[in-house]
Parts: C-alpha cells; sequence; structure tokens
C-alpha cells in the first residue's frame, strides 16, 4: 500500500519585540586646588654666649716679683665677648608636596521602561 504524502503548506510569522538602547551623556565640571598662605608666629631658642670676670683671690705662687705700690689709679682693661641675636632671615623650602589623581569610578544606575513583544496566540488554531 502506498501512503500519499501530503504537501505541508508553511508560513514564517516574524515576531517583534522592543528592546531597551540607553544612551549616555557626558557633562564635565571642574574641581579647584586652593593654595593659600598661613601666617602664625615661630619662636626659635637662640643660644648666645658672653664673656664675664670674675675675681680669685689666692696667696702669692712666689713667680711675680714684688714692687712699690701704685700711687695713682690704674685702669687695666679686659676685653669681653658678647653674640648678640643678628638678623633674623627667612628661607624658603619644600615643606612637601601634595599628588592630586583623579581616577574613573564606575556605578551602576538603573533603567526602567515598559517594552512591547509579540507573541502567537494559538487558541483557534487546531493542531
Amino acid at each position: 500500500m502506498q501512503q500519499q504524502q501530503e504537501e505541508v503548506e508553511e508560513q514564517t510569522i516574524p515576531l517583534t519585540e522592543e528592546k531597551l538602547d540607553v544612551s549616555k551623556d557626558t557633562q564635565e565640571s571642574q574641581a579647584t586646588i586652593t593654595k593659600e598662605p598661613q601666617t602664625e608666629t615661630k619662636t626659635v631658642e637662640v643660644p648666645v654666649t658672653h664673656e664675664e670676670v670674675t675675681i680669685e683671690r689666692r696667696p702669692p705662687s712666689g713667680q711675680t716679683e714684688a714692687r712699690e705700690p701704685s700711687k695713682s689709679t690704674e685702669d687695666i682693661t679686659i676685653p669681653l665677648k658678647k653674640e648678640e641675636v643678628g638678623e633674623v632671615k627667612k628661607t624658603p623650602y619644600v615643606k612637601e608636596e601634595v599628588v592630586v589623581k583623579k581616577k574613573p569610578v564606575t556605578e551602576t544606575r538603573t533603567v526602567s521602561e515598559e517594552v512591547t513583544s509579540e507573541r502567537v496566540n494559538t487558541a483557534d488554531a487546531t493542531e
């Protein structure tokens, strides 16, 4: 027995759907780093030296030759050294450096929008 083959008719139906395409806008802003002078009073301790005269009395050592006492007043000058604080100068120097860095930080933002898609209703079709 020979079976008769039926020819099946086929039709393709495209189903479409919307998808979300989100664009991004780039905005530019600025960060400002401000260097400003700060004045303060600094106190520095500076050691200064001076010489003082002291008188010490002791018995003769025997090496000094005796002579007649002086009949008039005699001044003996002894030079003394003394340090004073002089001119104060300010010298600039680099105290530290500040490094400013930029780095990208990525965040995820959620965008919600309704989309429409097509589907096939087979309620009336026979199989």
